[in-house]
C-alpha cells in the first residue's frame, strides 16, 4: 500500500487549493497540497517537502497536526492510505512553484467549495470540518 500525505493549509477561515493541469488524472480539478511519501522519508518530512516544493513555504513539525486519515482505492483499483495534516503557520510567501502542474492557487471557505474538487479531497475537507478522524473512499 502506498502512503500519501496532504496538507490543509488554512488562513482566515479559508483553505488553499491547487488547480491541477497536465495531469493524467483529475486535470482541471482543485486538490490539496501533498503527494507520495518517499522511501526512507517520514510522513511529516514528506509533507514539509511537498509544501515547499509545491507552494514555497517552510513548515516545521510543530506547525502541523494530524486532522484526518483516509483509506481509498484509486482510479486503477490500487489501495492507498492518506494522512492529512492541518497547517496554520508557516514561513515564506505562498507561490505557485510548479506552474507546469498547477494552473492556479485559490482559497475557498469550507461552505463555498467549487464543484470541481477531487472527490476524495472534498470528502477529506468535509470530514476535517466535522472533526471526523477516519474515513474510506471507493471501497
Amino acid at each position: 500500500m502506498i502512503i500519501y500525505v496532504l496538507g490543509i493549509v488554512e488562513q482566515v477561515g479559508k483553505i488553499l487549493f491547487l488547480l491541477r493541469k497536465n495531469t493524467p488524472v483529475f486535470s482541471n480539478y482543485y486538490g490539496l497540497v501533498g503527494g507520495k511519501v518517499e522511501d526512507g522519508e517520514s510522513v511529516a518530512t514528506a509533507l514539509i517537502r511537498e509544501l515547499h516544493e509545491e507552494i514555497g513555504i517552510v513548515v516545521t513539525h510543530k506547525d502541523m497536526h494530524l486532522a484526518h486519515c483516509i483509506s481509498f482505492k484509486n482510479e486503477q483499483g490500487a489501495d492507498r492510505f492518506v494522512l492529512v495534516f492541518k497547517v496554520n503557520h508557516w514561513q515564506g510567501e505562498i507561490i505557485n512553484c510548479e506552474p507546469n502542474k498547477q494552473a492556479e492557487i485559490a482559497w475557498f471557505s469550507y461552505d463555498a467549495l467549487p464543484v470541481n474538487i477531487i472527490p476524495r479531497h472534498r470528502q477529506i475537507v468535509e470530514m476535517v470540518h466535522d472533526n471526523v478522524l477516519y474515513s474510506e473512499h471507493g471501497w
